[in-house]
């Protein structure tokens, strides 16, 4: 190197060693100026800034809620840990609860096989129905049955369907059998075969005897069966398997939780509970319809039932989030643990419902009525269930029964349609013949007048002024009783983060 080259290496150098000293000094002087709990005030007002500037989103502080809870109900009860709840057609909620069964993180092993057979059967009665109006025990069933209860639907010929995840199977039982009428899946062996499950989690029951089965915590899956338990197709893909995806597509599944049927729409919503949302696919052929998603439920769906009012409603419970280490892009979830209600048409959170002042603990599954106007909750770690009345909605009678949502049918529907239309026919035909033979009477009256004979010795009324009793609304008048939701079903996964 000359002596040209030497000469700019040390200005360089020199520039460098000034520049340092002169942020040292000024750090220097800032530390001297400020102390440290100043330095710790001035972090937190930042961070409070930066909040600010990020703020819940607009549409969680506007929503209000139309439900109240009734915390009378039930009026009595004697239970432990409740993972469903399905209303059946004689006015009545009815519950499974595990009678103090406990999911932690050992009771299956690494190929989801239920390890605590010691424990043997739970003795107890697991299935449990009080009267929706007054809160009394009306029945209960199921002792000697299961190990792990997990989903329970009650269909319109009130049979019984529930699933047991230690078990791996789905079962059809009846009050006033010992035995379960079915029972589809082996005894303990998980398994992805056509004649076995993985801890399934719900059952959903068309009037037509059409069943779908949620499969469930391993195999991620949608069955549907016919009413002798034949299999008549399945769909899903595990997003826990294969190529990640940041946002999973439809027909991509993260636990199917829960079911519900939308009959008078013709399809079968999940309750996609690691996805966060809810997917709602054709019931006659599992093809995808369309999806259900809010920031402010977040990002975790337990459990869905569906009202078929106002263009179609989707009732949904949350769960807490599980805990997460902040990154760049992790936001603190500053939702509430509910129940929410999606409006179909909009694709909105339009309603809310939960406990006076605080988060629910750990809900699990949910069944609202077919006017919308009641909503059972069912939460692991709790010893009731809980009862939420709508404050504006009108009101069918209960004592009626009216089904659940996880039983009715496109089928019902389709008849209901055909009725109603045959009758609109038969009207619309007695109102021609009436015309011609009014027309008619007219002519003939006419052609005698010009005769001079038929002369009336006092008016005559005309045909349509005979019949002013006739009311076509009584010819359209075709009242129809509705259904209700679905069987739905939670995981007990939740209890390795939560006590279940």
């Amino acid at each position: 190197m000359d002596k040209t080259g030497w000469k700019v290496l040390l200005i360089l150098l020199q520039f460098i060693i000034s520049e340092q000293g002169k942020h040292s000094e000024a750090f220097l002087e800032a530390d001297m100026e400020i102390s440290a709990p100043e330095i710790l005030r001035q972090a937190l007002k930042e961070a409070q800034m930066k909040k600010q500037t990020n703020p819940p989103p607009d549409n969680q502080r506007i929503i209000n809620s139309t439900y109240i809870y009734d915390a009378s109900w039930p009026t009595q009860w004697k239970m432990n840990s409740i993972s469903a709840v399905s209303l059946d057609q004689e006015g009545n909620a009815v519950i499974f609860q595990r009678a103090g069964r406990v999911w932690s993180q050992s009771t299956f092993n690494i190929d989801n096989e239920f390890t605590q057979k010691h424990l043997g059967v739970i003795q107890n009665a697991t299935i449990l129905a009080f009267n929706r109006r007054s809160g009394a025990l009306k029945y209960s069933l199921g002792k000697n049955l299961f190990y792990m209860p997990h989903g329970l639907t009650v269909d319109g010929d009130s049979n019984i369907w529930v699933t047991d995840v230690a078990l791996h199977q789905v079962m059809k039982l009846r009050r006033d059998q010992d035995k379960p009428l079915m029972v589809l899946g082996k005894k303990f062996k998980p398994g992805n075969s056509p004649d076995t499950f993985c801890k399934p989690t719900s059952v959903a029951v068309l009037p037509s005897g059409d069943f779908f089965v949620a499969d469930g915590y391993c195999n991620a899956r949608i069955i549907k069966f016919s009413p002798d338990g034949k299999r008549i197709l399945t769909w899903g893909e595990n997003s826990f398997t294969g190529i990640a995806h940041k946002i999973a597509p439809p027909n991509f599944l993260a636990i199917p939780h829960a079911l519900t049927l939308a009959l008078d729409k013709g399809l079968v919503c999940v309750a996609d509970r690691e996805n966060g949302r809810v997917q709602c696919f054709h019931a006659s052929n599992g093809t995808f319809h369309s999806q259900y998603h809010s920031t402010v439920v977040g990002d975790r769906i337990y459990g869905v039932s569906y009202a078929p009012i106002k263009g179609g409603r989707l009732y949904v419970i949350n769960g807490p989030l599980l805990p997460t280490w902040p990154s760049q892009d992790y936001a603190p979830s500053n939702h509430e643990v509910r129940g929410y209600v999606f409006d179909m048409e909009t694709n909105e959170v339009v309603d809310k419902f939960g406990l006076p002042g605080k988060n629910l603990n750990n809900p699990h599954d949910l069944e609202v009525s077919l006017d919308g106007t009641e909503v059972y909750v069912g939460e692991i770690g709790e010893p009731r269930p809980r009862k939420f009345i709508s404050t504006v909605l009108p009101r069918l009678d209960q004592d009626k029964g009216v089904g659940t949502n996880k039983t009715r049918t496109v089928g019902a529907t389709s008849e209901s349609t055909a009725e109603t239309g045959a009758t609109a026919l038969v009207a619309v035909i007695l109102i021609v013949v009436f015309a011609i033979a009014a027309f008619g009477a007219t002519l003939l009256i006419l052609r005698h007048r010009k005769r001079g004979c038929c002369r009336p010795s006092r008016k005559r009324k005309h045909a349509w002024e005979l019949s002013r009793e006739f009311k076509l609304g009584n010819l359209l008048d075709n009242k129809h009783d509705g259904f209700e939701k679905l069987g739905q079903e939670a995981s007990d996964d939740e209890v390795a983060v939560r006590d279940a």
